[in-house]
């Protein structure tokens, strides 16, 4: 309704609409280090992030070693209050949303998909908050968990072989918000955050929001705002002397 009034109007319009994000990981990188950045994009806002990597596409030869970390990691997640010091995953924001969530991972798994870290709703004492276990799935990337936005702190895993699969398996979504590449080989990074067929896109990094940079989506995840390159990125951290955090 938004797009067709200020169509109507010739009123510029930039939209927003969701994503389902892929990280694609290659078998270069620092098994420990990325797996704990991701758990901590995916755990962020409990999953509660449009722009989040809850699809990760691993090479094959360390899938089941990166699969391994993150569920160590996710394991030692502290759930609780959000004003507690200690928590680090506090709750989603409705009954109805973790209702959702929860059906989601009850559809993938009849789907066919493997519950590598099983998730479920989480008590907390002394809080009624709606809480849920961080979870991962694995399997067909043709799942409903794997297609859909969830918006919980779940991600789906699958295996790719080489680059080009990698980018293919990426881009085959009818979603495109935000990608994001891991490998030692900053070469490689550049030339496959360039083929993601998303708005943004990201190096060993996922959800880094930088002040005054285009931000927007492509295909059923909006439009505006606009792709930046790479070069007009590092053109921006070169001329700026302090990054203000969001």
């Amino acid at each position: 309704m938004v797009a067709s009034n200020c169509g109507g109007n010739l009123i510029p319009v930039k939209l927003e609409l969701g994503g389902k994000g892929a990280a694609v990981i290659f078998n270069d990188v620092d098994i420990s280090d990325a797996a704990e950045k991701l758990v901590g994009a995916i755990t962020f806002h409990a999953g509660q992030v449009c722009c989040d990597a809850t699809r990760w596409l691993i090479q094959r030869d360390i899938y089941d070693d990166f699969i391994s970390a993150a569920v160590d990691r996710l394991k030692a997640v502290n759930i609780g209050h959000q004003m507690d010091n200690v928590t680090q995953m506090g709750p989603v924001v409705s009954e109805v949303q973790r209702n959702r969530v929860l059906g989601y991972l009850e559809k993938g798994v009849a789907g066919g998909a493997e519950m590598v870290l099983e998730g479920g709703a989480a008590e907390v004492s002394g809080c009624s908050g709606q809480y849920v276990k961080p979870a991962l799935l694995a399997g067909s990337l043709d799942n409903v968990a794997a297609r859909e936005e969830i918006f919980g702190p779940v991600a789906y895993c699958a295996p790719f072989g080489d680059e080009a699969e990698g980018v293919r398996l990426a881009n085959d979504t009818d979603y495109g918000l935000a990608n994001s590449v891991w490998s030692s080989d900053l070469a490689r990074c550049r030339r496959v955050a360039e083929t993601f067929d998303a708005g943004n896109g990201w190096i060993n990094a996922h959800n880094v929001v930088v002040h005054g940079v285009p931000y927007a989506g492509v295909k059923k995840s909006g439009m505006g705002g606009g792709v930046v390159s790479l070069e007009t990125l590092l053109d921006y951290y070169r001329n700026i002397s302090v990054i203000r955090p969001l």
